[in-house]
């Protein structure tokens, strides 16, 4: 694997700060019906449950110790649990955490991993991501306001123009509209993820 490079960074003097989380969307239902999908695991009878939703007022998170805050959409594009090592590697080298990936990211890696063990019969290899694919900053675009940083998000994976060549014919969803409103606790298996820090990509 390459070694690790800092975290995005890009000269934005006039980008404000981004806007608060707000309210979940993301209710014991709509977790209940992802567990019952296998996109996340099932919350066990006894012990630390595998995910929380939050409380219908709580706006600012604050996950318990031992959780990281993750989105409902990045699940339904291929967010796997327990993550895979790929994943791992990708929130390391871009110096991100999970909620900085947008769902779109979550489907690139999702299809290369699938491209790589499915197609090549082999295990996904930085080599070829690096060649194929590169990593770029966010940033909302705000009616009536001046651009502000992604709070959510904020990274974006997507395939160099000059080499969509080389790779299968993909098409990411154009629409997301509200997926960062989807918003809940995930329990950090073995610590495989970075902390939350409520960390926003600049």
């Amino acid at each position: 694997m390459p070694p690790r490079v800092p975290p995005l960074s890009e000269a934005m003097a006039d980008v404000q700060e981004p806007l608060p989380w707000g309210r979940s969307t993301a209710t014991e239902a709509v977790l209940e019906w992802l567990a019952e999908d296998r996109l996340l695991p099932l919350n066990p009878n006894s012990g630390a449950p595998a995910w929380i939703s939050p409380r219908p007022e709580e706006t600012k998170l604050n996950p318990p110790a031992g959780y990281v805050v993750s989105l409902v959409r990045l699940h339904e594009r291929g967010f796997g649990v327990p993550m895979g090592r790929f994943m791992r590697a990708l929130c390391d080298y871009y110096g991100a955490e999970l909620h900085n990936f947008n769902p779109n990211s979550i489907s690139q890696a999702a299809v290369f991993v699938a491209v790589c063990e499915g197609y090549l019969d082999i295990e996904a290899h930085w080599d070829p991501w690096i060649h194929l694919f590169l990593g770029e900053l966010f940033v909302e675009n705000v009616r009536g306001q001046s651009k502000r940083f992604a709070r959510a998000g904020g990274l974006m994976l997507h395939l160099r123009p000059s080499r969509k060549n080389l790779y299968i014919s993909n098409k990411m969803t154009t629409n997301n509209d509200g997926w960062t409103r989807g918003w809940f606790y995930l329990r950090n298996f073995s610590s495989k993820l970075s902390a939350f820090t409520n960390r926003v990509l600049r």
